[in-house]
């Protein structure tokens, strides 16, 4: 209970809305869709957010020289979707993502679409019960999900969350203790880990 991960009304400090693409979404690649991509700055160095008509659907942290890798990923995503390139929004939302005042009520949750397997979605759902400041390991993780023999599964499905922050893989490390890897650096996630330990209350 003291992580969260065992109550089903904690959420996300943030108050995100995952929504899982459907089949035909996936199949479609984004065909019709125009995806709001922009570059933001952040505590935590550059970021690229990409939005789609269903919601947030990338956010990554971007290092000096690597945008253009960033764009082709989530092109990649949705190959036939058109990105505008839009840094206001991008803005925005950065300022949302990471202020540190709590959500007001009447302030609506943020949407995310996420493009995974159902295992994958599964895993992602859950990270969002882990409250700022709290930290899991990956078994502990697996346990949450009844199946406490597949951390590495779990661990596999972690490092492939690509909406940094907002699905808080960062909260999630070794059963040593160790911070472990992270998908945008193993020094961004020490960084994430204490800013929210921080001010976590």
């Amino acid at each position: 209970m003291d992580t969260g991960l065992s109550g089903s009304g904690r959420l996300h400090d943030l108050c995100v809305n995952l929504e899982a693409a459907s089949p035909g979404e996936l199949k479609s690649g984004g065909t019709g869709w125009t995806i709001e991509a922009g570059v933001a700055n952040s505590p935590f160095g550059r970021c690229l957010v990409g939005q789609s008509p269903r919601g947030i659907c990338h956010f990554s942290f971007v290092d000096p020289g690597n945008l253009a890798a960033a764009l082709a990923a989530l092109q990649a995503d949705w190959p036939n979707a058109r990105l505008h390139r839009d840094d206001s929004m991008a803005t925005r939302l950065g300022t949302r993502i990471f202020s540190r005042s709590r959500p007001t009520r009447t302030q609506s949750p943020l949407r995310v679409l996420v493009h995974g397997t159902a295992f994958q979605v599964r895993v992602w759902q859950a990270l969002l019960k882990i409250p700022s400041g709290m930290l899991v390991s990956y078994g502990s993780l697996a346990a949450a999900l009844n199946q406490p023999l597949a951390a590495r599964a779990v661990g596999s499905a972690v490092g492939q969350n690509s909406l940094a922050y907002l699905i808080p893989c960062h909260r999630v490390i070794r059963e040593t203790g160790i911070i472990g890897d992270y998908r945008w650096g193993s020094v961004r996630k020490r960084a994430l880990v204490a800013w929210e330990s921080s001010t976590r209350g």
